[in-house]
């Protein structure tokens, strides 16, 4: 039995925790803050005339759930089946878009449905919507199985792939759409400016510009509309309490409150030229000291080599190459609880303007913010009423920001930018008179999520993927000069978003077990 540590309790160390612990090792997860989840997170809070009743409930992260097989897989392997834990309902519309022309389009869960709605929006653009789900379904079979499931590493080395499988890979980013971009390919296809719009927020969901961003991008749209958008009736957090509750099942030690300062690493005895050194423990800021066989870092890969590990031990993550991982782009999101219903939203909102380019320049460019921002506003009590008071409705209303560059004071900006976006919901978006309606209130900007989460520069979504570099060669599951320290989450191998960073535990545990 190997004794582990993992730093961080997000989706990605719960993952590797629980995988760890049924193989039979023993494990500790340190978390910095009151409670599980990482990004995946809550905010409760009683109505102020109405403390009895239930309270607002607020997901603070992601507000819906993708790939679900990738939990029924991660739960099953502990024992235990998802539908115990969890209800997921499937979404439909998976988002309404309204535009600033007063249009609609809903995006419908059934096909057909969907494409009956994309022929009353935009006749023209049947066909083309047709063939870019197909090419999207395509760079998905051709790479999720081998690209999501495992690391680089275990692609190239792994004794599950022979000769061919590598001449195939070598092959693959040509027919993934590696080498083009993702708005090339949508605006091949797709001719309204509106619809395109609607693609493009799905490169933004990587936190990525839709004119950076690889091709191969077209598989997230793909994903989501073929295995659907999912709710956890009770709130997203509902996965992370599941996740917590069988990892201690299984044997997993969870410790909150447990800031770890320093990963502490010796020199390797086992004199492999591969590696100079190991770790043997962690440091917490409160003084105490854990031994450990291995390590998983769930935090933030930046912040994890640039202050948690000595300069001296990672040749090749200097401070210099550090800062040239651009982080992914962040966001600015407004908590409202309000009196009184909102028939009129769905659960998931999209607020377009009419100049959609202009915010992706501010946020992926110029780092400033948009005059006319999109407004994305998850409405969950419109599913779940236990999610809000009675006659109330709780609001997550999310605008896409620039990553911290020092550009931003947001003390200053984020008052003004809060009054900017609900002038625009009230006046330009018919929710007339919405200001006078709050009565609870909470700002997260990407000055919260870097002191919180410890994320690089704030950003939600960890490492972009505006290049082929960034979007296919991330900070690898394991590093190459420090034996027993291996990552997880959104800034490693395979990605940001909930079902990818479950996966890159999946990984991280792997490695980590190998002969």
């Amino acid at each position: 039995m190997k004794k582990f540590v993992i730093i961080g309790a997000g989706v990605g160390g719960l993952a590797a925790g629980i995988r760890l612990a049924v193989r039979g090792q023993s494990v500790t997860i340190l978390e910095k803050n009151p409670r599980v989840g990482g990004k995946l997170n809550l905010w409760e809070v009683g109505h102020p005339a109405r403390p009895d009743e239930r309270p607002f409930r607020f997901d603070t992260g992601p507000s819906l759930l993708t790939l679900p097989a990738i939990f029924v897989s991660l739960f099953a392997d502990a024992g235990e089946a998802l539908s115990d834990h969890l209800e997921l309902l499937r979404l439909d519309p998976i988002a309404r878009f309204r535009f600033s022309d007063g249009s609609q389009f809903s995006l419908r869960a059934d096909e057909k449905a969907r494409l009956a709605e994309v022929a009353r929006f935009s006749p023209d653009d049947v066909e083309g919507w047709k063939r870019l789900a197909e090419r999207g379904r395509k760079v998905w079979d051709l790479s999720a199985d081998a690209f999501l499931q495992h690391a680089p590493e275990q692609l190239l080395h792994g004794s599950k792939f022979g000769p061919i499988d590598g001449l195939k890979m070598l092959a693959l980013p040509f027919r993934v759409g590696m080498f083009s971009t993702f708005a090339r390919w949508v605006d091949r296809e797709i001719k309204s400016p509106r619809l395109r719009d609607v693609l493009y927020q799905y490169a933004t969901y990587a936190g990525s510009s839709p004119q950076k961003a690889p091709a191969t991008l077209t598989c997230i749209p793909y994903a989501e509309m073929h295995f659907g958008a999912w709710y956890p009736r009770g709130g997203m957090y509902k996965l992370a309490e599941a996740l917590e509750k069988i990892a201690r099942k299984v044997g997993v030690q969870i410790r909150t409150h447990a800031s770890v300062s320093r990963i502490l690493i010796e020199a390797d005895s086992d004199g492999r030229a591969s590696r100079k050194w190991r770790v043997k423990g962690v440091k917490l800021l409160a003084g105490e000291e854990i031994a450990a066989d291995a390590v998983i870092a769930n935090s933030d890969v930046v912040y994890t080599y640039r202050e948690l590990i000595d300069a001296r031990f990672r040749p090749k993550f200097t401070d210099r190459k550090l800062a040239k991982l651009r982080p992914g782009g962040s966001g600015f999101v407004m908590l409202l609880g309000i009196e009184g219903k909102l028939p009129e939203l769905a659960h998931h909102n999209k607020f377009m303007p009419a100049d959609y380019s202009a915010e992706i320049q501010a946020t992926f460019q110029t780092g400033t913010l948009p005059d006319d921002p999109a407004i994305y506003l998850c409405a969950s009590s419109r599913t779940d009423d236990t999610q809000a008071p009675d006659g109330c409705e709780n609001l997550f209303v999310l605008c896409s920001a620039p990553p911290l560059d020092g550009r931003i004071n947001w003390n200053a900006e984020g008052p003004k930018y809060r009054a900017k976006i609900l002038r625009a919901l009230e006046k330009n978006w018919g929710l007339a008179g919405l200001s006078k309606r709050i009565v609870v209130d909470r700002l997260f900007t990407p000055a919260h999520l870097e002191s919180q989460y410890n994320a690089n520069a704030g950003s939600i979504y960890g490492i972009d993927s505006n290049s082929r570099k960034s979007a296919f060669l991330r900070p690898p599951n394991r590093d190459r000069h420090i034996a027993g320290l291996f990552f997880a989450g959104g800034a490693t191998h395979p990605g940001g978003g909930l079902p990818l960073v479950a996966l890159s535990g999946k990984i991280a545990s792997e490695l980590a077990t190998e002969p």
